[in-house]
Formats: C-alpha cells, structure tokens, sequence
C-alpha cells in the first residue's frame, strides 16, 4: 500500500495504541495520586487495570477485524468487547464491595480510563476503514 506520492501508508494502529498506553499511563498516574485514602487508590487502580487490559484487548481485536474487512467480524468483536469489559465491571466491584472498598473510586477508575479508550477505538476503527477503502470515504 502507497499514499500520496508513492510513500508508503502509515499502518494507524500504532498511532492510536501509542495514545491509547498515554491514556492508560494518566489514568494510572491519577488513580495513584489522587485518592487520599490507600483503600480508595487500591479500587481505583484496580479499575483502571480492568479498563487498560480491556482496552488493549479491543484495540487488537478491532485491528484483526480490520485487516479481515468483514463487517460480521467488526460486530462481534464490538459485542465480545463490550461484554467483556461487562463482566470486568462485574467482576471487580464485586471484588471491591467483598473487602469494603470505595466503589465510587472504583468506577471513577475504569469509566476514566474506558470513555477515552473508547473514543481512542472508534477514531481507530474509522481511520483503518477510511485505508480499506482506499481514500476518504
């Protein structure tokens, strides 16, 4: 594959998992500063760590389900991430609420980290398209 000019196309997978780890480094950074209390740091770090390896995950998926250009796979992977990221949420409050941890914290944690990783997927997702495509539709 060639752009303009003959130079090759840059693949934007790595531009946008470069911002997607960003995210995940802020997010932990906050998690870890911001909380006053240990409890409430240990919830929140433990959503952004749901949200960072979900996130990861979806990125990858996406990816594959680009390079395949069917839009049957693309689908399934948005509804296997989507539960995932479900049962991640499930999973870690009911872990944090178990040992009376903050559950606000918690979910300040991963939905921080998860809105901005989704925009980060979505921008991803249409970029690849647009390359499918081969051009700005």
């Amino acid at each position: 594959m060639t752009g303009t000019g003959g130079q090759p196309k840059r693949d934007p997978f790595w531009t946008h998992a470069g911002l997607a780890a960003a995210v995940m480094g802020v997010g932990t950074v906050v998690a870890a500063a911001l909380p006053k209390v240990t409890e409430d740091r240990v919830a929140a770090l433990l959503g952004v760590g749901i949200a960072a390896m979900t996130g990861v995950l979806a990125l990858v998926l996406k990816r594959r389900a680009s390079l395949q250009a069917d839009l049957k796979a693309a689908l399934k992977v948005v509804g296997v991430v989507f539960a995932l990221r479900g049962v991640g949420v499930g999973i870690g409050l009911a872990w944090v609420v178990s040992r009376n941890l903050s559950a606000i914290a918690f979910v300040g944690g991963f939905f921080g980290v998860y809105f901005a990783l989704q925009w980060i997927e979505v921008s991803y997702v249409m970029a690849a398209s647009k390359d499918t495509a081969g051009g700005d539709e």
